[in-house]
Formats: structure tokens, C-alpha cells, sequence
């Protein structure tokens, strides 16, 4: 794809997820159909608000990925390329199965599906996942916590366990071998218990599935009780709130006429043969091969395929059993698989767009450049007191800047220790896990190469919004901010570059007014207002010089901004100056107010420091060369004294030679970051 290709497909993301209206598309057959043969819903149904997507599997559309409203009307089509199981992560992408050519299968994973319009597969923007020991994947299930996706490998016999954030390089991460062939799975993440679907009819229970090593374990089956002499269990889906299970029986595959809904009561507990709370079957039903469920609440959606239908139930959990029309139906062709998102998806703050000072933050990671050795742990997670270490992680790499993104992975710059090649690590769940670990194929990517042009890059910012990561490149001679999807991996042109003049270290952007603040190595702050109207043209809309004393005269040489927070409740700045990078003494944070207005020299608000560039004083500010702000306080990584610092209530500081609130020994603190308890989320 050429990158003009790329910067339309990005600002048309950055468009959509900022307000522009959705086009409505053709897609589905019959979408609009009038025909006097369908069955129009009765006056009383009232579905919830709801995103339905439906991954299509025909002759003809193998790879249509349409989205649907709650009453089955079409929003989007987009062509994603894989033909099987669907479901999205936290911020809004779509994972997709594909069995069209296997073995061996594949899984893609789509930047922000709901904002790509009529588009396609971009390997720009999305990535592909090989999975070479598989047969055919089929459904699949997110463990959205431990970031894990559980495919049934049909026709291998077995479930096979990926991890959401591996790349081109992936392995899976294991393997469980079943008795028979499945077909979906439903994973409970509280309780960690894992419903699969078998084609011979049965429902395989596994308890404690990813805590205990994915392993069968004292496995039971449920044998649905209907009498039926041929049973093929396909869709599955369960309401944990109730405990109950919902299956779809396909029956024989070769009949359009034999399908049923089974609803089975108490289903964590539940073993042996068992007798549905409710079966739906018949010739008004208009099952025949319902080869895909899913539930929002007690409304049920079905992927009827031999009929070519979504049907829809509003309760699936009371009623008679029997030959019970759905509620609505919509011809579909050849439908395969469902998801379901938000009607109006919400994305909560970027972890550097925490301004609620009542925000609950389990962590404070940090990296270490350089390590000691190439032995030593480089990535630590600690408590906010800074008393406890949480975990510790080795990227056997020279790494710079660290950000997480909403799914809780971490986003990690490094180079090659001379500031000649640059590179993105993608390091899974490291907000909340792999303590003791190093960076594996099965788990994490990497984004470098040629085609990214990262030569120094420092600070970077995960916009979960609009689905980019944007890096600050310090490279003297082509500095710039270069931004890449936060789904893509390997040797990837950026989806948009903007050109500097002077070296940036680190950037914020502001997802409400589309503000982005660049923090430049010659002391100054680049603001750059509606910034994704063209980001590769972009010029800071204003420079914004740190001033102090009573004359409010620019803050004297040397000065050299690293670390920047905006805080948008209150609209205040703050920025760490390291003033001399050769000299460990000699460090500053300021804190700016009216920073969406302020333009050239502005009078500083708070100074925090000991007006004595030989000493770090009571400040322990020599080379703060990061920050991160939890609404309330300040953490530092001060590099020059080895330590990660807290600040606390900085925003109200009295400022001057104070001593900070909480300090922890960390050698070459290089960057922070924090793990607020919203990261690692279920959707």
C-alpha cells in the first residue's frame, strides 16, 4: 500500500473516531429487501442498542466481515479476508480465523474495524497471524485478562491457544488435545472455565483452564437430553450472570431442516446427560444449520447458514419449547460467525490521559538503559508507594521510552545502543504479568525494519482512539513524529510522519480536542491543534517557552524539555527539563497553565527546583528524563541519580527545593509508566 493509501485510510480513522458520521454500505443480500416472503418483526420486539458483526463464508463473500444494528440493519461491509470465527478486543479490533486454504489456518487482526468504512485488509494497518501446526480453526474465544485467544482446531482435535499480541513470528502458546472435534468455545473469565462445542453432540466443561495449563483436568461433558440420533453441536454461548449455556445443534450438516437451540440451566455444574430448560426446533424456527451464537443479555442472534439467515430471538431463556418463530430474521449469505460490540463504544482514558486523581493505578513500570548486563532485569513494575517490586522482565535489548495500551501491552522503543536503528517492541500483558520473563515469539512482536525510518526513538504515546502509536524520533537529521497502527508488526511504513525542525523526546496527544504537545530537546513545547486533519503537513500551531522569575523571562540555557503530561480537566502542562544532558545535577519540572491557549514565553505555575546547578538538592532532579501522572501525583524517571521519583500533588506544589514524596532505587530509569485497573478488560 502506498503511503498516501496509508494517511487516507488513517485520517478517515482518526475522522470517525472523532465524530464523522458513518456511510452506510452495501453488503449483506437482502439488507434492504422488501419481499413479501420475509417475516417482519412483531410491533412489541425492542431490541437493546447493540453492533453486531457477521464474518461471511460463501462462494461468493468468504472474507465479508458486514456490522448490523440491533435490528439487523446494515452498517458496513469490509472485506477482512479470513472466513471463519470473529470477536473483538477492548479497543475495537477485530480478530478473525480463516480456514479457506488450510491446513495450516490463519488468524488476522483488524485495526479498528467499526472506523474503516468499505476498506479491506491493509498489512499497513492490520497483521496476520500463521498458525502453522493447525488444520482448520473455526470459533474462537478472547480470555481478554490474560490475552489469550482459545481456537477450536477442527478436524485437529484440539484447541490451540494464541497470544492477541504475537506477530509474524508467532508460535502458539499451547496446545490441548481433545477426544473429539470442536467446533466453538465460550470462555468464563471470572471463573477461568472453558464450555466447548464438539460435533459429537456434547458440551466439554474444562475448569481452571489457563491456570492450570491448559490442560483437561477433571474435564466433564454435557450431553444435551433431547433424543435426537444425530447431535452436532456448533455455536456456543453462556450467560454467566445466570449460569446457563446456550448451544446450536446443526444436525446433519447435509439437512437445511434439523437444526436446534438448546438452553442449558446451571452450567458450570452441570454433567452427564442432561435435559434443556429450553429446545427450539421446527419448520418456524428455520433452522437448519446454526452454525453461530451469540447473546447480549436474553437476546439471542443466530448464524443460520444452510438457509442463509441471521435470526434473531428477544428471550431466549423463557417461552415454550418447540417450533417458536424468532423475532426478526434478515437474509445473510452464507453466514458463518457473529460478534457483538456497543452500540456506542466508549474508550477509557490512554494511561497518559489519567486526570481523575480518584483513579486506582496498580502500577508503576519503569526501564532501565542501559541494564547492568545483559543478564539484569531491564522493565520493573512496583507499587505507587515505590516499596514493593510487582515484577521484573528482561527485553535483552537497549530500550528507551515505555507506554501501555488498553488491552495492557506494553509499547517499548529501543535501539541498537547507538541511535542508528530504532525499533517497537510489542511485549503482551506486561501491565499485569510476566514477571520473571523475557521476550518470546509466542507472545510478543516486534515493528522494525527499513520501512519504518525509526532511527533514535525516545518517548511514545498509544492513542487507543484512533489506533496509532506515535513515536518522538530524536534522529538530528530527520526528526520527526512517525506514527504506526498499534495492530500492525514487522518492517511497516509509518501511517503517517510529521516532519520537525528541532528533535523531540517525548509527546501527549489530547484525544477530546485532537491537540497534540511535543516536548523538543531545545527547551520549547510544540503545539499542534487539530492535528489529524493532516498530520504529514502538520506545523506546530504555536511554540510554547517555559518562563520563570518576576520579569517571567525565558528559563536560561541550557534547557532541554524530555518528559510531557497534558492534564485536560484542568488544562495544565507539565514537562521535565534536564537541562544539561551531560551534567546529573541540574534538573527542573515545571508546570504550565492555559496550555490549550498558551503561546511563546508563559510564566510557569510551579518550578520544582533548587536554583543550584551543582546539586540536585532535596529535588533529586539531575536527568529527569520521563514522567507519568495519576490525577494527583507525579512520578520521575530521574536517570542521573538511578531513582524513580514521586511528587505527590503536583499540580498545587508550593515548588522550589522540596524533597520528593516517595523514592525508589532503580539503576538508568529511563522512562515510567502506569497500569491503571481498567487496563486488561474484558469488552
Amino acid at each position: 500500500m502506498s503511503r498516501a493509501h496509508g494517511r487516507m485510510v488513517w485520517r478517515t480513522t482518526a475522522l470517525a473516531v472523532l465524530g464523522a458520521a458513518c456511510v452506510a454500505l452495501a453488503g449483506c443480500d437482502g439488507s434492504d429487501d422488501d419481499d413479501d416472503d420475509m417475516q417482519p418483526p412483531p410491533p412489541e420486539v425492542d431490541f437493546d442498542p447493540l453492533t453486531i458483526y457477521v464474518s461471511h463464508n460463501g462462494d461468493t463473500n468468504a472474507g465479508e466481515v458486514v456490522r448490523l444494528d440491533q435490528n439487523l440493519n446494515l452498517a458496513q461491509s469490509f472485506t477482512a479476508g479470513n472466513n471463519e470465527g470473529i470477536d473483538l478486543d477492548v479497543s475495537g479490533n477485530l480478530f478473525q480465523t480463516g480456514d479457506a486454504t488450510a491446513p495450516p489456518s490463519t488468524i488476522r487482526v483488524i485495526n479498528q474495524i467499526r472506523a474503516r468504512g468499505d476498506g479491506s485488509f491493509d498489512s499497513q494497518l492490520d497483521r496476520e497471524i500463521p498458525a502453522p501446526d493447525s488444520t482448520n480453526f473455526k470459533g474462537f474465544d478472547i480470555a481478554h485478562e490474560a490475552g489469550f485467544l482459545i481456537i477450536a482446531n477442527f478436524m485437529g482435535t484440539s484447541l490451540e491457544v494464541y497470544a492477541t499480541a504475537a506477530g509474524e513470528d508467532a508460535v502458539r502458546v499451547a496446545t490441548t488435545a481433545l477426544s473429539d472435534n470442536p467446533w466453538d468455545v465460550a470462555y468464563d473469565e471470572a471463573e477461568d472455565r472453558l464450555f466447548v462445542a464438539l460435533t459429537n453432540g456434547t458440551v466439554l466443561v474444562i475448569d481452571d483452564f489457563i491456570g492450570g495449563g491448559f490442560v483437561l483436568g477433571t474435564a466433564r461433558t454435557i450431553t444435551p437430553g433431547d433424543g435426537s440420533s444425530v447431535s452436532n453441536l456448533h455455536g456456543i454461548a453462556y450467560d454467566a450472570a445466570a449460569d446457563r449455556l446456550v448451544v446450536s445443534d446443526v444436525g446433519d450438516a447435509m439437512s437445511a431442516t434439523d437444526g436446534k437451540i438448546y438452553v442449558i440451566a446451571a452450567a458450570s455444574t452441570a454433567s452427564g446427560t442432561v435435559t434443556p430448560s429450553r429446545t427450539l426446533a421446527g419448520s418456524s424456527t428455520m433452522l437448519g444449520n446454526p452454525v453461530d451464537i451469540i447473546l447480549n443479555g436474553s437476546e439471542l442472534r443466530i448464524a443460520e447458514k444452510s438457509n442463509n439467515l441471521i435470526l434473531a430471538y428477544e428471550d431466549i431463556f423463557t417461552g415454550d419449547s418447540g417450533d417458536v418463530a424468532p423475532d426478526l430474521t434478515e437474509e445473510a449469505t452464507a453466514p458463518e460467525s457473529l460478534a457483538s460490540a456497543s452500540a456506542d463504544p466508549q474508550v477509557l482514558p490512554d494511561v497518559s490521559d489519567i486526570d481523575d486523581p480518584d483513579s486506582i493505578v496498580l502500577s508503576v513500570a519503569a526501564t532501565s538503559n542501559p541494564a547492568v548486563s545483559n543478564d539484569d532485569a531491564d522493565i520493573g513494575r512496583f507499587n505507587t508507594d515505590l516499596n514493593d517490586g510487582q515484577a521484573a522482565f528482561d527485553s535483552t535489548v537497549s530500550l528507551e521510552n515505555i507506554a501501555f495500551s488498553q488491552s495492557g501491552d506494553a509499547f517499548v522503543t529501543f535501539d541498537n545502543g547507538d541511535d542508528t536503528v530504532g525499533s517497537i517492541y510489542v511485549i503482551h500483558r506486561l501491565a499485569i504479568a510476566r514477571d520473571g520473563d523475557t521476550v518470546t515469539p509466542s507472545r510478543d512482536r516486534i515493528i522494525s525494519g527499513d520501512e519504518t525510518r525509526l532511527i533514535a526513538p525516545k518517548g511514545i504515546e498509544i492513542a487507543d482512539a484512533l489506533g496509532v502509536a506515535m513515536v518522538a524520533d530524536t534522529n538530528a537529521s530527520t526528526p520527526a513524529i512517525r506514527a504506526f497502527s498499534v495492530t500492525t508488526t514487522g518492517n511497516v511504513a509509518p501511517v503517517f510522519e510529521t516532519a520537525l525542525t528541532v528533535p523531540p523526546w517525548d509527546l501527549d496527544y489530547d484525544p477530546d480536542t485532537d491537540r497534540l504537545f511535543v516536548a523538543l530537546t531545545d527547551g520549547t513545547v510544540a503545539v499542534f491543534d487539530d492535528y489529524s486533519d493532516d498530520p504529514d503537513a502538520a506545523a506546530p500551531d504555536r511554540i510554547i517557552i517555559p518562563a520563570t522569575g518576576p520579569a517571567g523571562l525565558p528559563v536560561l540555557p541550557p534547557t532541554n524539555l524530555h518528559g510531557i503530561i497534558h492534564v485536560a480537566d484542568s488544562d495544565a502542562l507539565i514537562v521535565s527539563d534536564v537541562g544539561s544532558g551531560t551534567v546529573g545535577t541540574d534538573g527542573k519540572i515545571y508546570v504550565l497553565p492555559a496550555a490549550s491557549t498558551a503561546d511563546g514565553a508563559t510564566l510557569v505555575s510551579v518550578s520544582i527546583d533548587d536554583n543550584n546547578v551543582l546539586l540536585p538538592g532535596n529535588t533529586q532532579l539531575g536527568n529527569p528524563v520521563d514522567i507519568a501522572f495519576d490525577g494527583a501525583n507525579l512520578f520521575v524517571a530521574e536517570k542521573s541519580q538511578n531513582m524513580i521519583l514521586r511528587f505527590d500533588n503536583v499540580l498545587t506544589s508550593a515548588g522550589g527545593d522540596i524533597a520528593p514524596s516517595a523514592t525508589l532505587d532503580f539503576a538508568a530509569a529511563e522512562s515510567v509508566a502506569l497500569a491503571p485497573d481498567y487496563l486488561a478488560r474484558s469488552p
